[in-house]
C-alpha cells in the first residue's frame, strides 16, 4: 500500500524515525544502519517502506535501499522469523553481508542479531540458500571506475566459489588484485595464486 515516503525527518530512534510527510508523522522502524544514514532533523529523505498489517497492529518498516526491503521480505518469509528478528538481523548484517552469511553458512555472523538464535540462523540459511543470488553478496564492484567491465569481478568471484572458496576469501582475494585489463581467466589464476602462497 505505501511504496515509500519522501518527507521531513521529525524524529531519529535508536530502531525507527518518525518522518513528515505533508503534515502527517508515519513512523518507521528501521535497521540501525539505515537510520544513521538518514540526515538529521528536518532534512528531507526518502525512506523505502513495507507495509506490514495483523489482527493487532498496523506497522511501517524502512529502507534505504531495495536491497533492503527485499531482504527484510525474504527473512520473514522464514519460518519463525517475525518483522522485529529481520529487522535486528539486517541492522547487524546490512544486505550483502547478510547475502554472503547465507550463500556461506554462517549461521554464527546471523545469530550476532539480537534474539536470534543458531536454530533460527540455520533455518534462515536452510530456508534462504536457493533464493540467493551469489552477486547480491558481491554487490556493485568497487573497481567499476577504474574503465574496465565490472563483470570480470562478478565471473571471478563466482567461479572461485565453485572451485570450492569461500564466497568472503573470493570476493576479498579478487578485490586485492588490481585487475585492470586483466580477462575473467587472468584474474581466477592470480586469486588462485594468491590464496596458495597465503597473499
Amino acid at each position: 500500500m505505501i511504496a515509500y515516503l519522501n518527507g521531513k525527518i521529525a524524529v531519529k530512534g535508536e530502531n525507527f524515525a518518525v518522518i513528515d510527510e505533508n503534515g502527517v508523522g508515519f513512523r518507521v522502524f528501521m535497521p540501525s544502519g539505515d537510520i544513521a544514514q538518514l540526515p538529521g532533523i528536518g532534512g528531507e529523505a526518502k525512506v523505502n517502506t513495507y507495509f506490514y498489517v495483523r489482527d493487532d497492529a498496523m506497522e511501517l518498516y524502512g529502507f534505504r535501499s531495495e536491497a533492503g526491503i527485499e531482504y527484510f521480505t525474504k527473512l520473514i518469509s522464514v519460518t519463525g522469523v517475525g518483522c522485529k528478528a529481520a529487522l535486528a538481523i539486517l541492522s547487524v548484517l546490512p544486505p550483502a553481508d547478510l547475502a554472503l552469511a547465507i550463500i556461506g553458512g554462517d549461521a554464527k555472523a546471523i545469530t550476532r542479531a539480537q534474539g536470534v538464535g543458531a536454530k533460527i540462523a540455520q533455518r534462515i540459511i536452510l530456508e534462504l540458500k536457493g533464493k540467493v543470488d551469489t552477486q547480491d553478496a558481491i554487490g556493485v564492484p568497487q573497481k567499476q571506475a577504474n574503465g574496465y567491465a565490472p563483470s570480470a569481478d562478478v565471473s571471478a568471484i563466482n567461479a572461485l566459489i565453485a572451485l570450492g572458496c569461500s564466497p568472503s576469501e573470493a570476493q576479498k582475494t579478487v578485490a586485492q588484485i588490481p585487475a585492470e585489463g586483466l580477462s575473467t581467466e587472468d584474474i581466477i589464476k592470480e586469486a588462485l595464486r594468491r590464496m596458495s602462497n597465503g597473499i
